[in-house]
């Protein structure tokens, strides 16, 4: 399947988001919403706190269970369901800084690991 080169926004493409395992492209019915979390997430982290290296975006609902994924995963897509998440990493800060960024700018859906940041644009708040 060829890899989608969409640009989302000044910086991001759809194909950073593609699987990792390369056997499927980010649908086209979930650029929206990527599109969303780019300008309104991603861009003003990255003005902030440089480039924004994406380790997971898209992921099919057999990848997404493979990985350890929570069922009802955003980094999936889902019929009827609004909203697209990344796990993200920056070239300066620090995941604690980054989480702290984006809920300042009330990303809905955000969680903190060792050494990324899950950001996501569902329909409600999360946070963990």
């Amino acid at each position: 399947m060829p890899a989608n080169y969409t640009r989302l926004s000044p910086h991001f493409l759809a194909v950073e988001f593609s699987q990792h395992d390369g056997q499927a492209r980010t649908p086209d019915g979930q650029l929206y919403w990527l599109r969303k979390l780019c300008t309104d997430y991603l861009e003003p982290l990255r003005g902030q706190f440089g480039p924004v290296t994406i380790s997971s975006g898209f992921r099919s609902v057999k990848y997404n269970a493979g990985v350890g994924g929570a069922p009802a995963s955003y980094h999936t897509r889902r019929s009827g369901r609004r909203g697209a998440a990344a796990d993200v990493r920056c070239a300066r800060g620090t995941p604690r800084e980054w989480y702290a960024f984006l809920d300042r700018h009330e990303a809905p859906g955000l969680g903190i690991y060792p050494s990324w940041v899950h950001v996501d644009n569902r329909g409600g708040r999360a946070r963990w």
